[in-house]
């Protein structure tokens, strides 16, 4: 096993707004299933203000396979709880050199 898969050890999925229909906006549907990620950690003062995100919610970060289809809008699910994706970034993991994306989550604290 490659040493992200040793720190991938949280199973998510992702939802996407669907394609509205006679004008209405229909539920987010589940767009990936069983994908793994890293688990959620706060971001960073410095990331956040590099990235402009200026939220009333908790930034997070997590990261997947890159080449995954996630981006911007879509909702991360992790544990029934569905967070808002704000920001995707194309990330070379340090130890490897592989490719992989790095998602900026809202935690809105419901």
């Amino acid at each position: 096993m490659d040493s992200f898969g040793v720190l991938a050890t949280v199973t998510a999925s992702t939802k996407r707004q669907a394609a509205p229909t006679s004008g209405k906006t229909a539920a987010p549907v589940t767009n990936l299933a069983s994908l793994m990620c890293t688990p959620l950690d706060p971001v960073d003062a410095e990331l956040k203000k590099r990235l402009g995100l200026d939220t009333p919610g908790e930034l997070l970060q997590t990261f997947v396979d890159g080449g995954l289809d996630i981006r911007q809008g879509d909702y991360l699910t992790v544990c029934s709880t569905d967070y808002p994706v704000r920001a995707c970034e194309d990330w070379t993991w340090p130890v490897n050199g592989l490719a992989f994306r790095r998602l900026i989550l809202e935690d809105l604290k419901r």
